[in-house]
């Protein structure tokens, strides 16, 4: 029955030890020293895009959002050599449209001209070649409006107008296409833009046939009158011939090829920039620090409340019945003092913690900003990363150097709880983001933090438990334990040996020998007095005879002790 108990506090115990420092660590000091952001703390092209699209939510740095703020205006205000506003007809200033000015959009026009004239120009949006009679405009793929707003190109610092003007942006076609086009993504021109023009078109066509039927013509304003709206209705199938000529397969693949190029120079730029790897090196040392501290102050903090958790009780039953301040203060001086002693006797361990904390936290914000490069990270990610490669850090460290000189199934078992251990870790995290979700009275969000932690100290004892002592995880070790160096074989031989000859010496210590002071103290120096090893052995052998001290082997055979050794 006491075994049984024993086992029960042990248990209590350990789990005290695990919420504990779960509690201060992931889910008390970690909500104090970081601020998780979604898309996390470094700028990248898919966040900023992300953010410009309308997703507030994603975190931009000030800086980043005034260079948008600042890129100016798509057409900006047209001034002479003096700096002056230039003035147009209609007494507004002039805008001037840097974008289809360019050297390069002039050049791509003649070259296309010349093309359509010898009947080699290709319209890849309909797979089809150029007419002469066909009226021709260029048109920018990615729409010259877009690239300008484009957030990704500012935070590269590339310019607008040069992106836009590259020869693999340029496409020549229809050029009602074109205009209708407009800064109308590609995808909302086909799926949207087209189909709805078409099919206005048509109506608009329908009702002016019906009215065309009815209109007079004996007069000749009548009969030009006519005559315009038949070209009307000429010029609108002609528009929507041109409309449904169009190949969306071609035109999304000029896309396509398009928006790689742009986006392979804008990535690149950004990405090889000082500006970007400056801010991944801040960011990640910030957090590596920010780790370490959570790390070795949680371990110090644990410590504090073990302590004071045994102390407090006892100082106020010391108290009580004959209580005064100079005794009081005494007690507490005295606990203050074992507390500082049992932090020192973790300094290393501390340091440790913050050296392995900082690793994992630096690591843990590179892998963030890695993954923002694809895809826009939510806000608990950055909490399971934490975690994650807290958890692989130290199984890491353990793997690849193996301080305690572990074997394969001792090391297969310690890496295995400590990667577990991260796992319910990470599941208390995301726990506890979905109970302070709903517990949003008052001390709601604490409530969450303690039950989370419980929650991973129970999850945490499990798999320990399960790990040490299941039958099946013990035939896994074993298993492992085959594979062990026939050094390390040996080692732990004489290991087991030395450890059952300690064992019965301190049986053998208990034996009464009969002897009184003065005998042994006679017995001892003729022990020291003798120099060689044959003459006391001799006499340790007739000690023996003569106090009928019965031994596992027979004295002075070599061979026997052998036997007794290999025996164990």
């Amino acid at each position: 029955m006491s075994g049984i108990n024993t086992k029960n506090f042990r248990l209590v115990d350990e789990l005290n030890k695990t919420v504990t420092n779960s509690l201060v660590t992931t889910f008390g000091l970690d909500f104090l020293l970081f601020d998780d952001k979604k898309g996390g703390d470094v700028a990248t092209i898919n966040n900023a895009r992300q953010h410009q699209k309308g997703d507030k939510d994603i975190y931009m740095s000030d800086s980043v959002q005034q260079d948008y703020a600042n890129r100016g205006d798509y057409k900006p205000i047209k001034c002479d050599v003096n700096g002056n506003i230039m003035i147009d007809g209609n007494g507004k200033p002039k805008k001037e449209d840097l974008y289809h000015s360019h050297p390069n959009y002039k050049a791509k026009g003649k070259k296309d001209k010349k093309q359509q004239q010898d009947g080699e120009l290709l319209d890849e949006y309909r797979g089809k070649t150029m007419s002469n009679d066909e009226q021709r405009q260029l048109d920018h793929i990615i729409s010259s409006h877009e690239v300008h707003d484009d957030a990704g190109r500012v935070l590269a610092g590339l310019s607008g107008v040069e992106l836009a003007n590259q020869d693999s942006n340029f496409q020549s076609t229809h050029n009602y296409i074109n205009n209708l086009k407009s800064d109308h993504s590609m995808d909302d021109f086909l799926t949207t833009v087209v189909p709805k023009t078409i099919e206005n078109k048509r109506k608009s066509i329908e009702k002016d046939r019906q009215y065309l039927e009815s209109m007079p013509t004996e007069t000749k304003q009548q009969r030009h009158e006519k005559r315009q709206l038949e070209s009307k209705i000429a010029k609108q199938n002609e528009q929507i011939e041109a409309l449904e000529s169009i190949d969306e397969d071609k035109m999304r693949e000029a896309d396509k090829r398009a928006r790689q190029e742009y986006d392979k120079q804008i990535n690149f730029a950004y990405y090889s920039s000082s500006k970007f790897f400056k801010s991944t090196a801040m960011e990640s040392g910030k957090a590596g620090l920010k780790m370490g501290v959570r790390q070795a102050l949680g371990l110090i903090l644990a410590e504090v409340w073990f302590e004071l958790k045994d102390a407090i009780p006892q100082v106020l039953k010391d108290t009580e019945d004959n209580f005064t301040l100079e005794k009081f203060l005494g007690k507490l001086k005295a606990t203050a003092q074992n507390i500082w002693n049992r932090v020192k006797v973790r300094f290393k361990d501390i340091l440790d913690e913050f050296k392995n904390g900082a690793l994992a936290g630096a690591l843990s914000s590179l892998s963030t900003t890695i993954m923002n490069i694809f895809f826009t990270t939510q806000k608990l990610i950055g909490k399971l990363l934490r975690e994650t490669w807290s958890s692989l850090v130290s199984a890491a460290k353990i793997l690849f150097f193996n301080p305690e000189n572990l074997g394969p199934g001792a090391l297969a078992r310690e890496v295995t709880r400590i990667l577990s251990t991260g796992v319910a870790v990470a599941m208390g995290v995301m726990f506890n983001q979905q109970l302070a979700s709903l517990m949003t009275f008052p001390l709601g969000t604490e409530l969450a933090s303690f039950v989370s932690a419980v929650a991973t100290g129970l999850m945490t004892i499990g798999i320990t438990y399960f790990l040490d002592h299941s039958q099946l995880m013990q035939k896994v070790w074993d298993y492992l334990d085959q594979f062990k160096s026939k050094a390390k074989r040996t080692l732990e031989y004489f290991q087991k040996v030395n450890a059952e000859l300690d064992r019965y010496l301190i049986e053998l210590s208990r034996v009464e020998f009969n002897l009184s002071p003065e005998e042994l103290t006679r017995f001892a120096s003729s022990l020291e007095s003798i120099s060689c090893e044959h003459e006391r052995s001799l006499m340790l052998s007739k000690e023996i005879s003569k106090r009928e001290i019965e031994l596992p082997f027979e004295s002075n055979n070599l061979d026997s002790t052998r036997a007794w050794l290999m025996s164990l």
